[in-house]
Formats: C-alpha cells, structure tokens, sequence
C-alpha cells in the first residue's frame, strides 16, 4: 500500500508540473515576463503557491522550464511529422513550410511565439538566464548539413549550427511579424522564405 501511495503522489506531483507548466506560459504570454508573478501562475493552475516551489526554485527556473518544455513539444511535432529518415531534403523542405504554415492559421504556436520574444528580451538583460536560454535553443552537436539544407544550396554549404541559427531565426522572426502584422507577413510567406533560403546557388 506505500508503494501505492508513493506512486500516486508522483503521478500526482508530475500532473501539478504539469498544469504549472502549461499555466506558466498562458500568464507570461498574456502579462509578459516582467508583469507576471508566480501567485498569478499559481492561481491559473487552480493551485497554491506553494505548488509551485515545491516544483521550482522560483520564478527564473519556472520561466526556463516553460521554454524547454514549449521547446521539447516542438522538437517532437517536427521529428514525428517530418525529421525521420529517409526523407529527401526537398521534400523536408515543403513539408517544413506547409507544417508551418498550418500551426501559424490555427494559432498554435502563438502563445509560445509570445512568451519566447518576451524571454528572449528578459536574458539579455540576465547573463545567467541568457547563458541557459541559449543552451536550450542551440543544444550541442548535430550532423554536418542541417537536414532542412538540399544539396546545392546556400545553407548546404554552411556548417550545421549556423544554418540552423539562420532557420530558427526566420521561423521566430516570422512569427513575431505574423502575430504584429499579419496582413503584411501571412503564414505562407514562410514557405517562400524557406524555398530562397534552400534554392540551388546560382550556377549549380
């Protein structure tokens, strides 16, 4: 029966880490990092406040577990709709833009958009929380050509990590712009994007 107990106390602690987490990013988006307290994320969770620091050491460590878990999800929409094996760049490519064109139409991404433009703007003012949100968004390692760089094109030619600090930074750029003007930066400007970024260079 302890064992039992033990077991229901955890499902029951990850469910409250959960809520938190997903509380988390609804108040930070809406109130900005700066304007959001933990009673407030609290409150969202239908939780105490002491939920949340038997969870996290406190507010910066509640922000940087928001931004791994937004970013984790993510990670595994790409990877199980698009970055398996096998695929030929190009067609990674178009796939990658209609994937992101259908999460920006049905505003999936825009609260996550939000809270990573806010946090993004929080950590260069930080060393610490900059120095962890970077290790977050250029985890180490990676193959030598980035899988969304077709051969013969420019991001073929740039190593890895460069080329996908060139992606990231359309794909967050873009999302910021879709959400400020979506008249002048509508979701399937991202494919378009995409397509001159991963085009063959010029005499290939």
């Amino acid at each position: 029966m302890a064992v039992a107990e033990r077991l229901t106390r955890q499902e029951q602690r990850e469910r409250n880490r959960l809520a938190l987490l997903e509380a988390a990013e609804k108040v930070f988006a809406e109130r900005g990092v700066q304007g959001a307290s933990v009673d407030e994320v609290a409150a969202e969770a239908g939780l105490t406040k002491g939920a949340v620091y038997s969870n996290f050491d406190g507010k910066e460590d509640l922000l940087l577990a928001v931004m791994r878990h937004g970013l984790g999800r993510e990670a595994r929409a790409q990877s199980e709709r698009l970055l398996h094996g096998g695929r030929d760049a190009g067609e990674l490519v178009a796939e990658f833009g209609a994937y992101w064109e259908e999460s920006a139409r049905n505003g999936e991404q825009d609260r996550f958009a939000r809270l990573t433009v806010e946090f993004m703007v929080h950590a260069t003012r930080d060393p610490a929380v900059r120095e962890q949100l970077v290790a977050l968004l250029f985890p180490p390692g990676g193959p030598d050509r980035h899988p969304l760089a077709p051969p013969g094109s420019g991001l073929a030619g740039l190593p890895y990590e460069q080329a996908d600090a060139i992606l990231k930074s359309l794909d967050i750029g873009m999302r910021l712009l879709a959400l400020l003007a979506p008249e002048r930066c509508p979701p399937e400007l991202f494919s378009t994007a995409l397509r001159l970024l991963t085009a063959p260079e010029a005499g290939d």
